[in-house]
């Protein structure tokens, strides 16, 4: 079997049995998971095992992407080494929310490995829970396997995602690879080596688990498999190792041809796994909206970028193979993944970023981790500390799996440990960070768990009223002047969203008025906050919501501009552009995006400015429809990488501007007046920010910006058209005035030089001139100290400018004082704290300076008593 045959055969078969294929969702997990990717097929599905929310059918198929990157050294290290190891993966699932059970489980699973894979039953093992007789029984008396291929095991045979979560027995179905790949003479059946390859994971869902450890039952019992896709396709094509499947035998023959190498070809390959693996996983994660950074996934991200490219410099590969890598996964997995295709230019964008940023990095902070790993090896201590590898990590950018691995080669150990203390405290700030996102009120105490919004027929409807938060906690009433939040059945009001902010207005019933301030989402209920105005609200009351009609409106226009926006950005830039971001209010838009060629020229703001306008004056007509996934992406239907969607998904068409969004839009294009682009700018690597403005916000702008000119038109004597030439003439003016006034300033300093000298003192065995200057900047003491040291050859000259509220302090020190042991700059470092201020500089030379005028009287003592001690040390 080829692997899209592998996919195709197992979705049709549990088709067949009345399953509904559900679409693999991210690798980036729901934000209530307790993990940093999705690490499992039935990970996407806990909250509807959980009883959260409805699931998707009564029985679901899926092929499930994830991302397994463990800490542990061995996972890692045995990614490309091994035929099973690996971080990027496939999951083959079918599940059952509360409908069939172990029986149907198992015999399916049998029925497809033996019928449809024509797997030989002979090779066949599986393992059962020690205390599971129902599955044993099973497998003894529905299938005949005869009881000495089935193995009992304890934790083996105990499935959970993590500490907490649903849980519960499984049974495992095993391969024999045969004698030849056994480990030892003690692997003779599942779990003792090697030889026996696990293939399927019968879990069956029974039990919750808290974090104390306890278990309760579930809702209902449910079925959850997991069948790893890579390994399974290896045993359909009787080989030992997933990489010599087609999933990754394209992979490695896409790379560049090996160059220069010193590895044997055994490692030579394990190398080229390696790149292989890691171009899978890197695609996938930026594909769902990961970008390179120094902090949780995006440090993942980086490290495996990172990896493969320390592997591909080792192997003699050219620069900038890795977007190549992307092309050629992208290939690999079309047919599952039609939608990656059109994220790759962002992909090989990202991709290329990196390389260029660590190749850098990579060259600087390889001659330090050289130094270091050959100063383990003088010492014997064949150890690096961990402050070394936070070094590493923290100055060049090298993860610290990376210095761990290039260090073992050379057979040094690093102090892990060491450099883990030393990232606690930024760890703990992101958990916290993290904690404090999540420490709103948990779905399970709100009653409803769902909030049906009916924003986009109106802006008014009637609901009920199923739960009432006020303090954190549920309260039966809220009275007037009491604040809290309103959860409801039917909403008008849009929660925040996508980038949208939540709706304002009122909540009314026959007795009383709530005045919403704002609309949160609390899992899939909606939340209002506010305070009753007037009269009481209690649980089970019915209420009609009233949206503010000028806050929708100017929301709507505002969101339905960064549609337009994205489209003129991709039409003036290219495909390349993609959203990073959005922030949607009722008097500004913001928008950020990636986009690889850096700021835009003015050139570029202005078509793209006009490409806006032009779309809102063609006035086209919105349209929105339901559409499954992959017909809007065959629509063309822009989605953001990162964002959730469900099988049926929102498509919003403005024009030629056509994307997933569930949030609320104007009526037309027209309605948005005119669009004016306030800013463009830098937030972060390769991401650039637009803030934008329209109708009623733009007209206002507009308006302001016209009063501005006037004011300055009639303040400079000139018509609007000449305000730039006066301005720029002005300029030039005071250019040239502030030029002759330094040289009076000058002329004055150098006329005054002589009289300085002749009040010289003696410090110690050194000439001092020291004074404190009025009116003099750091130029006009510069001029002064110069020509003081026309006259005095040798000793300290010492000055403090005062020039209206700053104060300037400048040192300078002949050839033979420097000699003699005087600094410079260490004396200017002994006055600038007392005019709150800094400085330093060389020893002949120094300035710094501050912004407390008060201390300027102080300063040139100190100076003086620096220069006193300086000598006192010398003699």
């Amino acid at each position: 079997m080829t692997s899209q045959e592998l996919r195709t055969a197992f979705v049709d078969f549990f088709s067949k049995h009345g399953h509904k294929h559900v679409a693999s969702a991210s690798l980036i997990p729901d934000a209530m998971s307790t993990t940093l990717f999705t690490i499992a097929g039935m990970e996407p599905f806990v909250p509807a095992f959980l009883g959260e929310i409805p699931a998707p059918a009564p029985r679901a198929v899926s092929i499930q992407r994830c991302l397994r990157v463990a800490g542990a050294k061995s996972d890692i290290e045995n990614v490309g080494r091994t035929g099973r190891h690996g971080t990027f993966l496939e999951m083959l699932g079918n599940f059952s929310f509360g409908d069939y059970y172990k029986k149907d489980a198992i015999r399916w699973a049998w029925e497809f490995l033996t019928g449809v894979m024509k797997l030989d039953k002979k090779r066949l093992y599986v393992t059962v829970h020690v205390s599971d007789d129902d599955a044993q029984a099973l497998w003894e008396n529905e299938i005949g396997l005869s009881p000495d291929r089935i193995t009992r095991w304890d934790e083996d045979n105990f499935w959970t995602m993590g500490p907490t979560g649903p849980c519960g027995p499984c049974s495992e179905i095993f391969y024999d690879t045969g004698a030849a790949y056994a480990s030892g003479p003690q692997d003779t059946g599942p779990n003792l080596g090697n030889r026996y390859v696990e293939i399927w994971n019968l879990v069956f869902q029974q039990y919750n688990r808290a974090a104390d450890g306890t278990l309760t039952e579930l809702p209902s019992k449910n079925i959850d498999t997991g069948a790893g896709f890579e390994r399974m396709l290896a045993v359909a094509n009787g080989m030992a190792s997933m990489y010599e499947t087609d999933l990754f035998t394209d992979l490695i023959a896409a790379q560049p041809g090996v160059a220069h190498t010193t590895l044997a070809p055994a490692e030579q390959l394990v190398r080229r796994n390696i790149i292989a693996d890691h171009a899978r996983a890197v695609t996938f994660l930026i594909a769902d909206g990961v970008y390179p950074s120094n902090t949780d996934r995006g440090y993942v991200l980086r490290f495996l970028i990172r990896r493969a490219i320390r592997n591909g410099r080792l192997l003699g590969y050219p620069k900038e193979f890795m977007p190549q890598m992307a092309t050629a996964v992208v290939t690999s997995l079309r047919a599952g993944y039609p939608q990656l295709e059109q994220r790759l230019s962002d992909i090989q964008s990202a991709l290329r970023s990196e390389e260029q940023n660590f190749v850098r990095t990579l060259d600087r902070g390889t001659e330090l981790l050289e130094h270091l790993i050959s100063d383990a090896l003088a010492d014997c201590t064949m150890l690096l500390s961990g402050d070394d590898v936070f070094a590493l990590h923290d100055t060049f950018g090298f993860p610290s799996e990376l210095t761990r691995e290039i260090a073992s080669e050379r057979g040094v150990a690093v102090d892990m440990d060491g450099f883990t203390a030393k990232m606690q405290e930024q760890r703990e700030r992101a958990r916290a960070d993290a904690k404090a996102k999540r420490a709103v009120v948990s779905v399970a105490d709100v009653p409803a768990l769902r909030s049906v919004f009916e924003g986009y027929k109106g802006l008014e409807t009637t609901g009920t009223i199923v739960s009432i938060l006020a303090d954190g906690t549920h309260a039966d009433r809220l009275d007037a002047g009491a604040a809290g939040q309103f959860v409801l059945d039917r909403t008008s009001f849009y929660a925040e969203k996508g980038g949208q902010i939540g709706d304002r207005g009122t909540i009314v019933s026959d007795g009383g008025s709530f005045e919403v301030s704002d609309t949160q989402f609390i899992g899939e209920a909606v939340a209002h906050y506010g305070r009753v105005v007037s009269g009481s609200f209690a649980a089970g009351d019915s209420v009609r919501t009233k949206v503010d009609p000028l806050w929708r409106e100017e929301i709507r226009r505002h969101h339905t501009s960064a549609h337009l926006l994205q489209h003129a950005l991709r039409d003036v830039i290219g495909p390349e552009i993609v959203q990073a971001g959005s922030w949607v209010g009722i008097d500004r838009m913001r928008f950020d995006f990636r986009c690889p060629s850096g700021a835009l020229t003015p050139a570029q703001k202005r078509l793209v400015t006009q490409r806006v306008n032009t779309l809102i004056r063609d006035d086209y007509r919105l349209e929105t429809e339901e559409l499954p996934i992959e017909q809007a992406h065959e629509r063309g239907a822009i989605s953001m990488a990162g964002e959730k969607y469900g099988e049926l998904v929102r498509v919003v068409k403005a024009g030629p501007a056509v994307e997933f969004c569930g949030g609320t839009h104007a009526h037309s294009t027209g309605e948005l007046g005119m669009f004016v682009l306030l800013s463009e700018s830098s937030i972060g690597s390769g991401v650039r920010r637009i803030e934008a403005v329209v109708s009623k916000a733009a007209e206002a702008y507009v308006e302001r910006q016209q009063d501005v000119v006037a004011e300055l038109a009639e303040s400079l004597s000139a018509k609007p058209e000449e305000l730039v030439e006066r301005v720029n003439r002005l300029h030039g003016d005071v250019r040239d005035l502030q030029k002759e006034l330094g040289a009076i300033k000058a002329r004055l300093a150098s006329a005054d030089a002589q009289s300085y000298v002749e009040r010289a003192e003696q410090v110690g065995d050194t000439a001092f001139v020291g004074a404190v200057v009025h009116e003099a900047g750091a130029e006009t003491l510069r001029a002064l100290a110069n020509a003081i040291r026309s006259r005095m050859r040798g000793g300290v000259i010492a000055l403090v400018g005062v020039d209206g509220d700053s104060v300037a302090i400048f040192a300078n020190v002949s050839d033979d004082a420097v000699k003699a042991g005087v600094h410079a700059g260490n004396l200017v470092k002994a006055a600038a704290p007392l005019v709150g201020g800094k400085g330093g500089g060389a020893a002949a030379q120094a300035q710094g300076g501050g912004k407390d005028v008060s201390g300027a009287d102080a300063a040139l003592p100190a100076m003086r008593a620096a220069l006193a001690a300086m000598r006192a040390a010398i003699a």
